[in-house]
């Protein structure tokens, strides 16, 4: 038998020495290529920069003078009398004398290779040139240049012509000749070739570098292969995908700009030519030519000796680090291991929680539930969602344990943060005697820059535990700034001081408690108190990761102060100031009662008269149901423009409700149209942006007053009593008291049916909106980002009205994702929002049909509505319309009154008749 040979050491070694040595030069040699065609791309761009800027500069200066040549040409008063008299030959004469003799014909046609003149007078229409002349018929369309300079030029234009004949490319500069009457009389242009331009530049082109110029619109205007101008060939049509890139980029050029981009093998330049609203670019491949220098060689020597030396030490080292890697490979092992449990259960946790939470809101909300089994209720979702913080708590030390806690910031407002962590706070109190209070600088800006959410976990935190160890007392939250010490750091730092009287610390607990985790004092006296310790720990590391600072101060018995300094972005925005402050600083809470919802007694209105106007249908039903128990006359409109329509018909309301964000005309320009035509009754705006203090920019633009969305019934209650009730005589206020017990205010049947099948509506429309801007991604039109903003601002709204507060926020997430131009996020994160919100559509349960139809009363109103449409009476069309939906319907004729619905709202009249009648003629 043979023994197993064992491979020596030092043969492991030189293995290993090795596979480094070769993965460290391969490395080295990428990062040095990878920084070489750095520097080669950055000599190339100055190079086309300055190739793009000399070009432009002649062709404009060219064109420029055949411009001042042509338009010099056109008001002599020599070149009106010919026109006028194109049969004397002695005014052809002395005209094209007065042409070829002008000082300035020589010198601008010396600019280029040869020069082009022409003129035709629009009485004989001949054309003259230096050919031979001929007649030009204007109704033929390849002479449709002749016909728009006479007729829709006031000075001059351009016009880009392919020579067959010649093979050559020739840019036009044509001026129309007018009569002392400013009537056109002729035209007369002259010409540069662009063929010979491009032919000059490629000359001395040794580099092989294209160059092509293109219009807006993308087609080709020039170009060494002229057959690309012949075909009118667009720009991404002959490069692909680089010439798409080409021309997104182009559009936002300003001028006298150069704007650069790289594919895998070229380098490309583009600038614009404002003169001929054109653009030129330039695509200079890299070669291997390009990376042979002396660097290169030198590079290499050195780093073969650098990786040699790297060898032979790690050699030596790798016995002495083995054990010690071994060991750390270990604990690394047994802390993973750790974490992915503790998310892995907190997460199995989560997912019944939610199904308890949620069932034991839905039986909440409902009226008349007996006492016990209310209180029982109650007590199932708060110890639910203590439960919840504890499952929350576990997930975020689970992912700092194991360095998956990531960062978002984005610009958020500090009014809200602050507000917010207060409301959420000040519930914890309950029944102490706990003073809580708030103090906020009016110099803190209004907006910065920074992760909102992880910051509103800091402060739960620390006000949270403020609140939970002390008994009674006070806990106060004070909210200042200072500007960064680094005058060219666009920073400021928020600082935010969490003081309370509870039971203190001593200096040992105080070092304690931001470093061990599931770290809790005096747990006798302290049982009761719900928690895992694991805040403080969570705090400490997300003021860390956020690059701040926090401290403490305590003594046991007197309480403690912690001091938070957090780094954030410096946005330019205006301090909230002294109004603002006073009102977050002003929102108290007493002890009893603060979260539930303050009752109102709503006062029956029948005298009063609203205008609701919202382009969403769920937004209109939400806002007209919590109205209708007043027992107004509300009217509903679905823009701007119908709104609009109906003050100008005469019609005065009370209060009219505008909706701020609505497509094509939002509720600010609705207003001020209004208010400039002299409409002086109350306009309340209607916004999900709403933040207390600023109330300023609504009152500037002509409203009364805004209310937030989603509606709030007590802000609502205030504005009625305020513009209706309290401007209406007390002998009519009294009359309605005597019959407020005889009548009642009729509520919609069916209110959840009837809502989510309006919201069914709009959302389809929406989706198919956002759809088909997510579709042109890679190249978004002038008004996309607008309209996707007014879309999922508008399925927000819609979606909260429904319920679905969690897509509602998802939607808000994509709003200021539009609004900071995110594109990447948007690109992402659409496809998600839209899966979410078919799940949404598909789980409304379909609306009860009706197979009994009175098809009777279905046609006559469907005449109705046919003939309105065909006379365009749009007032008519709804009103039958509306006639119609107050009956159940079989889901086909449903589907039908829905597209006539869709049709007259967007004023497609002819769409909607013919709908209504091939319904009518399939009965």
């Amino acid at each position: 038998m043979y023994a197993v040979k064992k491979t020596p050491v030092i043969t492991k070694f030189i293995v290993f020495s090795v596979v480094v040595y070769l993965s460290l030069f391969a490395i080295g040699i990428f990062a040095f290529l990878f920084s070489l065609e750095n520097i080669i791309r950055n000599n190339l761009d100055c190079e086309l920069e300055q190739m793009l800027e000399i070009r432009q500069t002649k062709l404009e200066a060219a064109v420029g003078n055949e411009i001042a040549l042509v338009l010099k040409t056109a008001n002599s008063p020599l070149i009106r009398r010919y026109f006028l008299n194109p049969e004397s030959d002695e005014l052809k004469q002395l005209a094209f004398e007065e042409i070829t003799s002008n000082p300035d014909f020589e010198i601008i046609h010396t600019l280029h290779t040869k020069g082009i003149f022409f003129w035709v007078n629009d009485k004989d229409r001949v054309f003259y040139s230096h050919k031979e002349p001929y007649i030009i018929d204007p109704s033929l369309p390849e002479n449709y240049w002749y016909n728009m300079t006479l007729y829709q030029t006031k000075d001059y234009n351009f016009n880009i012509n392919y020579n067959n004949e010649l093979k050559e490319t020739n840019l036009w500069i044509n001026a129309p000749v007018f009569d002392n009457y400013h009537k056109p009389i002729g035209m007369l242009g002259t010409g540069i070739r662009l063929s010979d331009f491009i032919d000059t530049i490629f000359q001395n082109n040794t580099h092989k570098t294209d160059l092509f110029l293109f219009n807006s619109s993308g087609e080709i205007t020039g170009a060494k292969i002229v057959e690309l101008v012949e075909n009118k060939k667009k720009i991404y049509e002959e490069l692909g995908v680089t010439g798409a890139e080409i021309l997104s980029r182009a559009k936002s050029l300003k001028d006298g700009e150069t704007q650069f981009f790289n594919s895998s093998t070229s380098e490309i330049a583009i600038r614009a030519i404002p003169l001929l609203n054109w653009y030129v670019t330039a695509i200079r491949p890299i070669t291997f030519i390009d990376y042979k220098t002396p660097i290169t060689v030198l590079f290499i020597l050195v780093y073969i000796v650098m990786a040699m030396v790297f060898v032979v030490f790690n050699i030596f080292i790798a016995g002495l680090i083995k054990p010690l890697r071994n060991t750390m490979a270990s604990l690394e092992a047994a802390s993973k291991a750790k974490s992915e449990f503790l998310a892995k259960m907190s997460h199995e946790i989560r997912t019944p929680m939610n199904a308890i939470l949620g069932i034991a809101e839905i039986q909440l909300q409902k009226d008349n539930l007996p006492f016990d089994i209310k209180e029982a209720l109650g007590k199932i979702s708060n110890s639910g969602y203590s439960l919840l913080d504890i499952i929350n708590d576990i997930l975020d030390l689970s992912k700092i344990e194991a360095n998956k806690m990531k960062l978002n910031p984005s610009k958020y407002e500090t009014a809200n943060l602050i507000n917010d962590a207060m409301q959420l706070n000040i519930i914890r109190v309950g029944s102490k005697p706990i003073n809580v209070k708030l103090q906020v600088e009016k110099n803190v800006p209004s907006m910065l820059f920074g992760d909102e959410l992880r910051i509103k976990q800091i402060l739960n935190n620390l006000l949270s535990n403020a609140i939970k160890y002390t008994d009674e007392g006070e806990v106060e939250l004070a909210v200042s700034v200072e500007p960064s010490s680094e005058k060219s750091n666009r920073e400021v730092y928020l600082i935010f001081r969490v003081s309370d009287t509870g039971q203190g610390m001593t200096c040992e607990q105080i070092n304690k408690i931001f470093n061990e985790a599931y770290t809790r004092f005096n747990l006798e006296a302290n049982r009761k108190i719900e928690g895992t310790g694991l805040g403080m720990n969570i705090t400490n590391n997300l003021v860390n990761m956020m690059g701040g600072k926090i401290s403490v101060e305590s003594e046991p018995g007197n309480g403690t102060i912690f001091t938070v300094r957090l780094p954030q972005g410096d946005v330019g925005a205006p301090p909230i100031g002294e109004e603002l402050a006073e009102n977050l600083q002003k929102f108290r809470f007493n002890n009893e009662g603060r979260t539930k919802k303050m009752q109102i007694i709503r006062e029956i209105m029948p005298y009063g008269s609203v205008l609701i106007v919202d382009d969403m249908e769920t937004n209109l039903y939400v806002a007209k149901g919590l109205m209708m128990p007043y027992g107004l006359k509300i009217d509903t409109v679905l823009s701007g423009f119908e709104a609009i329509e109906k003050i100008k018909s005469g019609i005065t309301y009370d209060i009219v409700f505008m909706d701020h964000m609505m497509p094509e005309m939002d509720g600010i320009k609705t207003t001020k149209i209004m208010r400039n035509f002299g409409y002086d009754k109350p306009i309340i705006a209607l916004t999900a942006n709403a933040v207390a203090g600023q109330a300023e920019m609504f009152l500037q633009n002509g409203f009364d007053a805004f209310i937030s969305k989603p509606i709030d019934i007590r802000e609502l209650n205030s504005a009625l009593n305020k513009f209706i009730r309290d401007k209406h005589p007390q002998e009519v206020l009294e009359n309605v008291s005597e019959q407020k017990d005889e009548e009642k205010t009729a509520q919609p049947e069916s209110v959840g049916e009837a809502l989510l099948s309006i919201f069914v509506r709009d959302a389809k429309k929406s989706e198919k909106i956002l759809r088909a801007i997510y579709d042109r991604r890679d190249a978004y039109e002038k008004d996309d980002m607008a309209l996707y903003i007014i879309n999922v601002h508008a399925m927000k709204s819609a979606l909260a009205n429904i319920g679905e507060n969690e897509i509602s926020e998802f939607a808000d997430e994509l709003e200021q994702a539009a609004r900071e131009q995110k594109f990447s996020v948007i690109a992402v994160k659409t496809p998600e929002f839209l899966d979410a919100l078919q799940t949404v559509i598909l789980s409304v349960p379909k609306q009860k049909e009706n197979d009994n139809e009175d098809v009777a009363y279905l046609r006559e109103k469907l005449l109705i509505i046919q003939s309105a449409c065909e006379d365009y009476d749009k007032k008519s069309a709804k009103t039958a319309l509306a006639q119609l939906n107050e009956k159940t319907w079989s889901r086909k004729t449903k589907e039908t009154l829905d597209k006539i619905a869709e049709h007259i709202l967007h004023s497609e009249f002819e769409k909607a008749a013919v709908v209504a009648k091939n319904s009518i003629e399939s009965m």
